[in-house]
């Protein structure tokens, strides 16, 4: 007799499961390592800007490093610390367990160690791309088309990176795996695809609501500091809040993605070697 499997529930609904699981501490892991990684980069960004020699000049690399590559090495390292601490919140509601926060930022801290080159590198790829728009377009006469030519490629070109990547830190923490993998997953099934775009424009369209209601909230008279600090802050609220819901439902992709293509069965007593096969963990089930 073959044992019957109960039927997955949809996309959405196993988000919204893990969501009122566990929400608050998600989100108290992304208050943490936000406020982490804007202390870190701000120091930088105010060093580089208020330091000895002023603004950016090309002939100083010294600052080349500070405005570009060290902040976007410490956004990928505090990007991965969130994910590993948030991962490990979610894996222990999916095993009945209740994982309290300041256990998760430490077990993120040990486990974020891979995870934060790769996205180290993720980011200096970005990093790399706004220095040459930047050298470019300072160096050499443009026309308007050219430069709204350039700034959709470039546009176009961070969407994809970032769509490519989506599931890179779901393949380094569950199966120490890397890019081209992540990049299989996400280009796989068109259900995998569909989730991650409709991720994508979760996001963009609450940036969107919030530049405009931030530019309806500063219209009146307001000192420039003021209203850009203000910006800050709203920015900061706001990628606190999309990236609680976004690991979470990338989380669940990764899981529905990953359950299609193996066989749902009880746990191996033998562990792959190298944790080369997947360890998923799925509310309710163990594959």
């Amino acid at each position: 007799m073959i044992e019957q499997i109960p039927a997955r529930s949809s996309w959405l609904r196993e988000t919204l499961n893990l969501l009122r699981a566990c929400w608050w501490r998600v989100l108290a892991i992304s208050v943490v390592t936000e406020a982490v990684a804007l202390l870190a980069v701000g120091g930088l960004l105010l060093f580089a800007t208020f330091g000895p020699s002023p603004g950016l000049d090309l002939d100083e690399p010294v600052y080349i490093v500070g405005v570009y590559v060290l902040p976007a090495v410490l956004s990928g390292a505090c990007t991965a610390w969130a994910w590993a601490a948030a991962v490990e919140v979610l894996r222990g509601a999916g095993e009945g367990r209740r994982v309290r926060v300041g256990v998760a930022l430490g077990q993120g801290v040990r486990r974020c160690g891979r995870l934060a080159l790769w996205l180290a590198g993720v980011g200096l790829i970005r990093a790399a791309a706004s220095f040459y728009v930047f050298y470019r377009f300072t160096d050499y006469p443009y026309s308007i088309s050219s430069f709204e030519t350039f700034s959709t490629v470039m546009t176009v070109g961070g969407w994809y990176l970032s769509f490519a990547t989506a599931l890179l830190p779901l393949v380094v923490l569950f199966e120490r795996r890397g890019p081209g993998r992540a990049w299989l997953l996400a280009h796989s099934r068109a259900t995998t695809i569909g989730q991650i775009v409709a991720l994508l424009a979760f996001g963009w369209a609450a940036d969107e609501l919030a530049g405009v209601a931030l530019a309806k909230a500063v219209q009146v008279d307001m000192p420039f500091m003021l209203a850009r600090n203000l910006q800050l802050v709203a920015d900061s609220i706001l990628g606190v809040l999309t990236s609680a819901v976004t690991m979470t439902a990338l989380t669940v992709a990764y899981l529905h993605r990953v359950a299609l293509s193996t066989t749902p069965g009880p746990p191996s007593a033998d562990p792959a070697p190298d944790g080369s096969e997947p360890v998923v963990i799925e509310l309710g089930r163990t594959w």
